[in-house]
């Protein structure tokens, strides 16, 4: 399968499609959030602006683009509603993990419909497959699988039954067939990010095939059977902690980034308690207005920083150490604390 994109947007064009999308999403965020779900009309508006694709293979449809585009199209997103970045981020990542898998994979996936949306388990496997002839029987369930409900695919992880030992290297990521879930369960009943739908998945006897599974920890530095159909920098063993803990940060800073310009509007509406004119003229104020606004840029400058980092040692081929993964993680970390300051 080939469907390679002709007329390529740009990062740019890209971000521009998100912060048009941001007044439209923020007047849906209630909705969105008594929904807890992503409501339909905004899972339209989403694909049609292609922003699921920013870092799917372009072999297969997608932009092929790196972290920096995909962590600012997210924090852009989260301007207007969280709920949505966290769907757009998780699942543009899983979009791009995809490719990693082995062809035979990625052209069933990419065959099964013109636009694709994957998501996966955010905890570690509880539960252990079983191996059969041609692959691998899966029982069991997966809570806060986000996006469930708008969903194609899902990427769950498992024990491998047939290893010698448990640990990570006798886990295993699946590759599912949305229509093969047995139940999905009404259970996210939380108070923030309610509209994720990061509700419980459960399967029954279902059969996974050989390349549909594959131990994503060996490939977190060696290159994936994916690799030999795309050569792009993010298919050639990228430390997947490193991208998922950015797309953890990236929503928070949208949200930092919105309370910022709701504190703002708010200054230039409301009197002052104290003195005669606007609240925007009091100096504590500005003083607050003013801390907070510095706040976000520094948290931007930091995620920024570390997505532009990471990719162009990627793109360098560099081999990352764990003091690198450490290091991302806790400026990703830092950002998150930056921005509950704001």
């Amino acid at each position: 399968m080939d469907a390679e994109v002709i007329n390529m947007p740009s990062v740019a064009d890209l971000v521009a499609r998100a912060r048009a999308l941001v007044p439209v999403l923020a007047e849906r965020a209630a909705a969105t959030e008594e929904n807890r779900s992503m409501l339909p009309e905004t899972l339209d508006d989403l694909t049609r602006a292609g922003l699921f694709k920013v870092m799917q293979a372009r072999r297969y449809g997608g932009y092929e683009m790196g972290l920096p585009a995909m962590a600012e199209i997210t924090a852009e997103i989260a301007r207007g509603s969280a709920s949505d970045a966290w769907i757009v981020g998780l699942c543009g990542n899983q979009n791009r993990f995809v490719g990693c898998y082995p062809k035979e994979a990625q052209e069933e996936v990419f065959a099964r419909s013109g636009d694709h949306l994957i998501t996966c388990l955010v905890t570690g496997p509880t539960t252990t497959a079983d191996r059969v002839e041609g692959g691998f029987r899966l029982t069991g369930k997966w809570p806060y699988v986000s996006g469930v409900d708008q969903c194609n695919w899902l990427l769950l992880s498992a024990f491998d039954g047939g290893a010698d030992a448990g640990g990570a290297s006798a886990s295993l990521t699946f590759l599912v067939p949305r229509d093969e879930v047995a139940e999905v369960v009404d259970d996210w009943h939380v108070m923030g990010l309610r509209g994720t739908g990061s509700k419980t998945v459960v399967l029954e006897d279902v059969f996974v095939p050989t390349y549909r599974a594959m131990n994503v920890w060996n490939y977190d530095a060696d290159p994936p059977p994916g690799a030999a159909v795309n050569p792009g920098a993010m298919f050639q063993g990228v430390p997947r902690i490193m991208i998922f803990t950015t797309m953890l940060a990236a929503p928070a800073l949208g949200i930092a980034q919105a309370a910022v310009e709701a504190y703002r509007e708010r200054l230039e509406t409301r009197g002052s308690a104290l003195m005669s004119g606007k609240q925007s003229e009091n100096a504590t104020s500005q003083i607050a207005l003013g801390r907070a606004t510095e706040q976000a840029a520094m948290a931007r400058d930091v995620l920024m920083g570390a997505a532009n980092d990471f990719q162009h040692r990627a793109e360098a081929g560099d081999t990352f150490t764990a003091e690198d993964r450490i290091g991302h993680r806790l400026r990703m970390a830092e950002v998150m604390r930056m921005c509950t300051q704001v």
